[in-house]
Parts: C-alpha cells; structure tokens; sequence
C-alpha cells in the first residue's frame, strides 16, 4: 500500500516538472547548540521556489557564504542550489531565491520532524487539581490533562491577545480624539 502511495507521489510530481528528491531524517543533525543542519539534495523553498546557487552568490554574500560553514560538503559548488544553513539560522535550513529580480532568504521544509517544538507552559493554575493529580496514569486521563493544558494555555493566550486588541482601540481613540480637536 505505502509503495502504491509512493508510485503515486512521483508520477505526480513528475508532471509538475520537478525532480522528485526524498529526503530523510538522516540527512539532518542537530548541533550542539540545538541548531538543525541539512546535508541532503532538496533544493525547493516551503514556499515551493526553486533554490539558487550557493556559487553564484558567493561574491554577494561573502560574510554568510563561505568554506568553513558548508560542512558536508566538498565545497560550495558541491553544495549546488541545495537546502543548507550556513549561519547557523535558528530556524534550520534555508536558501536564497529570487523573486522579481529581489534576492531574499526562505526557508525550506526539512528536517521538521527533529526541529524543537513548543512546549506549553505547565504552572498555568487554574486547572483543576483532580485533573492534574491522577494516581491511575492511565491513557485517557492523560489525554484529557494535556487537553485541558491547550484549552488553559489558548485561553491565556486568547485573552492576552484580547488586552493587547484594547489597548490599541483605547490608543487609536485617543489618537482620533486628539487629532479632531486639533482639527477644530
């Protein structure tokens, strides 16, 4: 069944005109300092844009491109058009592209499944002490704290955003206010 999906997957991308280039976990490492390299060939954006070359910005972006920082590979040119992180970017690997004669930096989609995620705040003191102190460890109970987790931690988000809305309203207010008795 997963080989069918699989030969499924490259005839359609082979249609889109893309090379069909699997990536893989082991194609990534973590450094010590917690920051995702990649050493595979994708060469496409998130965004799905094509990478350029490393080479060919070389002279434009000489404090980011340079030997040291392509760790696996031979040499810049070996490192063709794809995915890398060459200064050492929190957000794991990335790449230049071009779009309308604009040279910017993107993210790629790789290595994900190894980047850090974040972790919900756990003194968040209003849920219930029943719910937080089972003694039955069991699978559901579970479930059901890590739910009530999300739930308290969106909560507090949703009314920390809620504060932030008012106060911008009370801020354009005052800006209104000001500038209509300015204007009379």
């Amino acid at each position: 069944m997963l080989l069918h999906i699989l030969i499924l997957i490259a005839i359609i991308n082979s249609l889109t005109g893309k090379a069909i280039i699997a990536r893989n976990v082991s194609d990534c490492t973590i450094s010590e300092d917690g920051i995702l390299l990649y050493h595979g060939k994708h060469s496409f954006t998130k965004f799905d844009q094509e990478c350029l070359s490393w080479n060919d910005l070389q002279t434009m972006y000489v404090d980011i491109i340079n030997e040291p920082n392509f760790y696996s590979d031979p040499s810049i040119k070996a490192a063709k058009n794809y995915c890398r992180n060459p200064n050492m970017n929190v957000d794991g690997p990335w790449c230049f592209v071009e779009t309308e004669s604009i040279v910017s930096m993107e993210h790629c989609n790789v290595c994900q499944s190894l980047a850090s995620r974040a972790t919900l705040p756990t003194d968040i003191g209003f849920i219930d002490e029943e719910a937080t102190n089972d003694t039955d460890g069991g699978f559901f109970p579970t479930i059901r704290d890590e739910v009530k987790r999300y739930a308290a931690y969106i909560h507090e988000r949703m009314k920390k955003l809620m504060e932030h809305i008012r106060k911008n309203i009370r801020r354009l207010r005052s800006r209104f206010s000001d500038q209509s008795n300015y204007n009379t």
